[in-house]
C-alpha cells in the first residue's frame, strides 16, 4: 500500500478558516474526487438516490478494520480504498454532500471531520463519535439526517451504553476513561428507539432508497453493531450495501435486509435514519 501522507490543506475563504489537517493517499484522494465528479453530473436527483450512487461507486473496496487508529495522534483519516461498516456510510455521506458543494477534497475532508468528531472538533481520541448513537444524533443535530425510526413504528430501545468505560483495555487510544463515561451518560439520558424484529416487515415498505440502516445489537453496553445503505427498486425487497466481514469488501448484499435481520441472533432491531 502506498504511504500515508499528511496533508495541510488550507481552506478557501482568503485563509480566515483554519487549516484542515488530514492523513490519505493519493490513491485516496483521486477516487474521492472521481466519485464527487461523476455525482456531479446527478445533481437533481433525490438524495437518496445519489447515497446509492456513492455507495455502488465503491463496490469491491475492500473491508479494513481499525485505519482510525494508524496515525500516533488523532488526525482526521480519510479513506475509500479500504473501510469499515462506518466509514463507508460516513465516506458516502460525506461525498454526496462535498458534491453538492465544490466537489473538492477539502470540501469532503470538512464534511467528513463534522460528521466524525464532537462538534466539528478533531482534537484528541475522547472527540471521536464512537457510538453510532451519538454519530447520527449529531448528523441530525447538523440538518444532514432526520431521524425515521418512530416514524416506521418505532420503539423504546432502553439498551444503554457503557462499553467503552467498562473495557478500557480494548481501546489502546484511550486515556480519559472519565470523559468517555460522562459521555455515555449523556448518551443514555436521551431516549431513543429502534424497530424490533417483530416489527420489521410493517417497517420495510416506509425505508427509501439511500436510508440509513444502523442494525442495533443485544451485546451489553452496545447500541449498534453494523450499518448499511438501503436498495429500494419498486416492486423489490428492500436490499442493502455495506462493508462486509464476508467477503471483506464492500458488496451488495446477496441477503434482503429482512432475510439478513431475521437471521443474526445478535442483532435485536434496526434504526433507521433519512439523508435530507
Amino acid at each position: 500500500m502506498t504511504a500515508l501522507v499528511l496533508f495541510l490543506s488550507l481552506m478557501a475563504c482568503q485563509g480566515q478558516t483554519p487549516a484542515e489537517k488530514y492523513v490519505t493517499t493519493p490513491e485516496d484522494e483521486a477516487l474521492a474526487v472521481q466519485v464527487m465528479t461523476d455525482l456531479k453530473g446527478y445533481a437533481d436527483e433525490p438524495v437518496g438516490d445519489r447515497m446509492v450512487r456513492a455507495a455502488e461507486a465503491l463496490l469491491g473496496q475492500p473491508y479494513v478494520a481499525g485505519t482510525l487508529e494508524e496515525p500516533e495522534q488523532e488526525t482526521l483519516c480519510i479513506y475509500l480504498t479500504r473501510t469499515d461498516c462506518i466509514l463507508f456510510v460516513e465516506t458516502c455521506l460525506g461525498l454526496v454532500r462535498a458534491a453538492g458543494q465544490d466537489g473538492s477534497f477539502e470540501t469532503l475532508a470538512r464534511e467528513l471531520r463534522e460528521s466524525r468528531y464532537r462538534d466539528g472538533v478533531c482534537g484528541r481520541y475522547e472527540d471521536r463519535l464512537h457510538y453510532t448513537t451519538e454519530w447520527a444524533r449529531q448528523g441530525v443535530k447538523r440538518g444532514v439526517l432526520q431521524e425515521m425510526t418512530g416514524a416506521l413504528g418505532g420503539v423504546d430501545f432502553g439498551h444503554p451504553v457503557h462499553y467503552m468505560s467498562r473495557h478500557p483495555d480494548s481501546y489502546k487510544r484511550m486515556t480519559d476513561v472519565d470523559a468517555i463515561a460522562a459521555i455515555e451518560r449523556q448518551i443514555n439520558a436521551v431516549p431513543s428507539s429502534y424497530i424490533p424484529k417483530s416489527a420489521l416487515k410493517k417497517a420495510l415498505p416506509g425505508i427509501r432508497n439511500g436510508d440509513i440502516i444502523l442494525f442495533t445489537t443485544k451485546v451489553d453496553g452496545l447500541d449498534v453493531s453494523h450499518c448499511a445503505i438501503a436498495k429500494v427498486a419498486p416492486g423489490k425487497p428492500v436490499r442493502f450495501i455495506h462493508a462486509s466481514t464476508v467477503p471483506m469488501k464492500v458488496v451488495m448484499d446477496p441477503k434482503t435486509l429482512e432475510e439478513y435481520v431475521m437471521g443474526r441472533k445478535a442483532v435485536t432491531g434496526i434504526q433507521v435514519y433519512r439523508v435530507r
